[in-house]
């Protein structure tokens, strides 16, 4: 007893924990981990030949196989490495993922259900570390730690939710760029967005052995945006939850009546997976499956693609695509056969079909619903100006009709308060303002600018510290240059030893000709695109030497070739489009082309250039006489193109301004199909005309106005852009040509009264009224008030009054000291009886009232005009366009 006193007080809970898998996986040496020797053979050769891929890390991954493994381990560690993306082959070593194999299989035997998951479910949603582009940690045996004596004794459905209300203690809903977190860095930040979240919940019920798969409609089709949510396997069954977001039952959360209008919901499976599910695609590698039969009506719809003859084409590639964001996004890719027939299943909703072979194309507008087989003719080229329109139409509303008791649904209310309770306790641990006052005056730093990045950086703010506090004083200028070249995320995720890489490698190799803002954002600053970041700047110096970097200054062929001459491209293997960091690229010579143009960018600025990734079309370039040079790898191409200019015009007729990836998107021809520029951060296209250059080529510009059914009405228009010509082309946004619609009639005497209850309200309502019954904490309350604050002053210039209810006052008060200061100033906080709401329920017959939030703007003669109930995208701006 003393000793193991001992070593809880040296090592701590989590440690011992992992003493126990160990001991536990000992036992049973000659059990078999794939009970099936025809599977096991089949991962052995997949196995062998990662071997070859990732001979450069040989002995970084493969030495762990010569130690003590018993056989269940040596067969479920062979199975990890034999379908892994590049990153994990390049970026972590054979000691954690043996770690993690130990913590998966003591899970399976700490309890009840392990003896009771088929081996196929086990190994392909149990085993697996990685759940998306994440960062891999040491969450699998740290939340076995916190998750075992809490959840041993509970029946396995039971368990999964329990698992999900200690994820919500942990981390709540708040939207934030693409780049996923890890587990541990989302508990750390106390926040993520959907796809963190349900990261962190796979990762939460993996730990304790409970088969997880995160799913995700990639795009939705009546609102633009996507979500992620999480299926757990429980007796049998996959069931659905919200990713911290705990309901009282499985199978329930705020997206089911969404999720019923989608067109696909699918899951990538990790290893050659053999399940009973609808295949999207298959890999050597890993398995996407369709998983939306689960949620809605589906069916299954056929091409045929034919040349302009009629000529059935044989591997026509052909891509299902989903209106959303103004872009047509593919939600399956797939081959014709030699009769050029091809399916996919889906919702009952609009797609635009596209086929491609051979440099010709053809695409036609379906809807689902009254379609069976469509012919498609591959007779168009790429380069003609031509212009259609048509309405893109979603799935229609399906009410979700499951209902649970007043009851149980108090109890869980209360319990999520409660957890909301604990993670606001934990987030009072991060620093606040007086403290980093105190903080600014030791360090001799700007208050004000210390306090900006303290609280961005959350619960990493002492990494922050510790890095600062490191800094010599002769570099302490760089301080605040290098962190604001970061995201908020990076400094909610990065560690003191890559801040600490950066300032005195950067100012050491600083061009003395170059402009400070360049210097910082091009040269300082670590982060490239969405790699994890790791300190590779001063490690590239110990490998490049001083020859290399005066050569690599005069002519920048001196890296391009040594890419070229040392780095293999394979872009298959990197499936999980997670980018390999710029030493996992050096330490395997293995890399896609993403991550390739990642290393260029990082082992330049490690040399003092200046370079980037073009933010729109993410082109390699570097600096050179203050112009930004494209790097071509593949090509031949020079670096310098004659490239076309394009002008964006705004139609005077247009009711709104146009936004990137809202109203518009341009779109660039390659390889048969058209993608979209991201220019949706880029300055240029905040104003018209918006000018840009662009190498010369086919183009689609791509508009849609999305009405409030969901309907969008979508218009292309082709063009060429010639080299070193000029192309003007006009954005126009069709428009709604229905009228203003009634949803009903109030007395506005009457509901003043029930809603203001002697409560003064403002005085003037000449604009009417807009009307919130929220639901503080769940994800679609959070989108509608995400609205309220981006567009606060819009919304204070319009006039007007918007009314925000509240089921009860310490709902109200609680909601109002958070977020009352970035709200509009003409937001009234009111708690209110139900009445109000059912009188509208009743009076329009159009919603259930059950599903919040709820949103009316009701105008000046008691109309109401607009009506909103649960997960909507784009309130604000609907709501904008209705005020008078």
């Amino acid at each position: 007893m003393k000793i193991h006193q001992q070593i809880m007080k040296k090592v701590g809970l989590y440690f011992l924990s992992f003493l126990l898998i160990g001991s536990i996986t000992s036992c049973n040496r000659g059990k078999h981990f794939i009970s099936d020797e025809k599977y096991r053979l089949k991962v052995e050769k997949a196995f062998e030949k990662q071997k070859v891929l990732a001979k450069n890390r040989s002995k970084d991954l493969f030495k762990v196989f010569d130690g003590k493994l018993t056989l269940e381990e040596k067969e479920a560690l062979q199975f990890l490495y034999a379908y892994m993306p590049l990153s994990d082959l390049a970026d972590y070593n054979g000691d954690f993922f043996l770690k993690n194999v130990r913590s998966s299989l003591a899970a399976r035997d700490t309890f009840s259900w392990g003896k009771t998951i088929p081996e196929v479910i086990f190994r392909h949603f149990v085993l697996p570390v990685r759940v998306n582009n994440e960062n891999l940690d040491s969450s699998r045996w740290v939340f076995f730690g916190e998750l075992k004596n809490r959840i041993r004794n509970l029946p396995m459905k039971d368990a999964v939710l329990e698992v999900n209300h200690w994820c919500h203690e942990k981390v709540t809903y708040k939207g934030s760029d693409g780049r996923t977190s890890s587990p541990l860095a989302s508990v750390k930040t106390a926040y993520g967005r959907c796809g963190e979240e349900s990261t962190f919940t796979v990762a939460a019920l993996r730990s304790v052995g409970l088969p997880a798969r995160q799913c995700y409609t990639p795009r939705w089709a009546h609102v633009d945006d996507n979500h992620a949510w999480v299926e757990a396997w429980v007796d049998g069954q996959w069931h659905y939850l919200g990713a911290c977001e705990p309901e009282p039952v499985l199978d329930m959360g705020w997206f089911s009546a969404p999720a019923k209008r989608a067109m696909l919901v699918n899951t990538n499976v990790y290893g050659d997976y053999e399940g009973p599910e609808d295949i999207l695609f298959k890999d050597e590698r890993f398995t996407r499956i369709n998983i939306l039969s689960n949620y809605t009506t589906t069916k299954r719809i056929f091409a045929k693609v034919t040349d302009e003859h009629g000529k059935p084409l044989d591997s026509a590639v052909v891509e299902f695509q989903l209106y959303n964001y103004a872009e047509f996004y593919t939600l399956a890719k797939v081959y014709t056969d030699k009769n050029g027939l091809c399916s996919f299943r889906t919702g009952l909703g609009d797609l635009l079909m596209w086929a491609s072979k051979a440099g010709s194309f053809g695409y036609k507008h379906v809807t689902v619903k009254v379609t069976d087989t469509v012919t498609i003719v591959c007779a168009l080229k790429p380069g003609k100006d031509f212009t259609e329109s048509f309405d893109l139409v979603p799935p229609p509303t399906v009410p979700d009709n499951r209902k649970i008791s007043d009851s149980l649904q108090q109890q869980n209310s209360k319990r999520f308060a409660f957890e909301d309770r604990i993670r606001s306790n934990y987030e009072q641990t991060f620093i606040d303002s007086a403290k980093s006052l105190r903080l600014a005056d030791n360090l001799k730093l700007n208050p004000d600018s210390l306090w900006t990045i303290l609280q961005k950086s959350r619960g990493n703010w002492r990494e922050i510290i510790s890095f600062i506090s490191s800094v010599p004083e002769e570099q302490k200028q760089w301080i605040f240059p290098l962190l604001y070249s970061l995201s908020d995320k990076d400094l909610r995720d990065i560690s003191p030893d890559v801040l600490a890489d950066n300032i005195p490698s950067s100012v050491f190799n600083s061009p003395s000709s170059l402009n400070r803002k360049f210097f910082v954002d091009f040269v300082m600053c670590p982060r490239v695109d969405n790699e994890f970041l790791k300190p590779w700047r001063a490690w590239f110096r110990e490998r490049f030497d001083s020859s290399f970097r005066s050569s690599a200054e005069k002519d920048i062929k001196t890296i391009t070739d040594w890419i070229n001459a040392y780095i293999i491209i394979n872009d298959k293997a990197a499936y999980n489009n997670t980018p390999l960091t710029p030493i996992g690229v050096y330490e395997l010579k293995v890399a896609d082309k993403h991550s390739r143009d990642i290393f260029f960018v990082a082992l330049c600025r490690s040399l003092g250039i200046p370079a980037r990734l073009e933010t729109a079309t993410s082109v390699t370039q570097y600096l050179k006489d203050n112009k930004w040079v494209d790097v071509y790898f593949e090509t031949q191409q020079a670096e310098v193109l004659n490239k076309g200019t394009l002008v964006l015009l705004n139609d005077p007729a247009n009711k709104k301004k146009p936004e990137y990836y809202i109203h518009f998107t341009v779109e660039k021809y390659m390889d048969g199909f058209y993608r979209s520029l991201d220019y949706e951060i880029d300055p240029v296209m905040q104003s018209f005309p918006a000018k840009v250059s662009l190498a010369p080529g086919p183009y689609l510009l791509v508009t849609g106005n999305r009405v409030e059914s969901g309907t969008v009405l979508a218009n292309l228009l082709f063009f060429d852009l010639l080299p070193g010509k000029t192309k003007e082309v006009r954005i126009t946004l069709r428009q709604d040509p229905a009228p203003l619609p009634v949803y009903g009639k109030i007395s506005l005497a009457e509901f003043r009264k029930e809603i203001f209850q002697g409560i003064k309200p403002m005085k003037d309502n000449s604009k009417g009224f807009i009307v919130a019954w929220l639901e503080p904490g769940k994800e679609p309350t959070r989108h509608f008030i995400a609205d309220l604050v981006q567009k606060k002053s819009t919304f204070e210039s319009k006039g007007g009054t918007i009314l925000l209810l509240f089921r009860n006052d310490a709902e109200k008060d609680d909601f109002a000291r958070k977020n009352a200061n970035s709200l509009p100033g003409n937001v009234s906080f009111i708690t209110v009886p139900s009445s109000p709401l059912s009188k509208i329920v009743s009076t329009t017959g159009r919603i259930s009232g059950n599903d919040l939030p709820v949103v009316a703007y009701i105008n000046a003669k008691g109309e109401i005009n607009y009506l909103s109930e649960g997960y909507k995208i784009g309130i604000g701006d609907d709501l904008l366009g209705l005020i008078k």
